[in-house]
């Protein structure tokens, strides 16, 4: 009860602050942009959608309002309208990093994998300092079975995050098929030491 009519008290006060800007559309589709992030990162994509749209009607080129709505389109597995909405992102904004890697996430879950990392890949060349696109590329090169171009991602991945234990083990996993046992084992050890890091 006292968090429905917290909701409630919410609600009421974003209503009059909306229409406390409805006269700056600037400062208005700010508190658009937080309150998709907000609904977005407690798995309300539904309210995201609907507020990224209110967005995009004082700015039908607004990129980040674009943005939260191919994320929150993608929470709700709306495949083709999330990605649409993405590669209007790279309309407005190519070297929007992550747009790239979500379009690349996309195309693999539709098993497009040559789309998808030629889109992992421009991640990688816009923020080469995220361990987690690496990661990614490496995976989808390992599943294309493009062996050295994964180990060379996945590499990269563990030098930038050293105690992200699953980067090591998928290392591991690919130097095993490769038969490279040794590094594969030693691979395996970072792993083991990773995951004992973790608090």
């Amino acid at each position: 009860m006292a968090r429905q009519l917290t909701f409630q008290i919410l609600g009421l006060y974003l209503d009059k602050l909306e229409r406390a800007f409805r006269l700056d559309p600037k400062d208005l589709t700010k508190v658009y942009h937080e309150r998709a992030a907000e609904s977005i990162r407690r798995g309300g994509y539904d309210a995201a959608i609907g507020v990224c749209q209110k967005a995009l009607e004082i700015d039908p080129d607004d990129t980040e309002a674009h943005y939260q709505l191919g994320v929150a389109q993608m929470g709700n597995r709306s495949v083709e309208e999330a990605i649409g909405s993405l590669k209007k992102v790279l309309q407005l904004d190519p070297d929007r990093a992550g747009a790239h890697f979500r379009l690349g996430a996309l195309y693999e879950g539709t098993s497009s994998l040559d789309k998808a990392i030629g889109f992992y890949k421009k991640a990688v060349e816009l923020d080469p300092d995220r361990a987690d696109f690496h990661y990614t590329l490496g995976v989808a090169f390992d599943k294309r079975g493009r062996a050295k171009q994964a180990i060379e991602s996945l590499k990269k991945a563990t030098q930038l995050a050293p105690d992200q234990d699953k980067y090591h083990y998928r290392l591991g996993l690919i130097y095993d098929g490769q038969g490279d046992h040794d590094e594969a084992v030693a691979a395996f050890k970072n792993a083991v030491e990773a995951e004992s890091t973790v608090t």
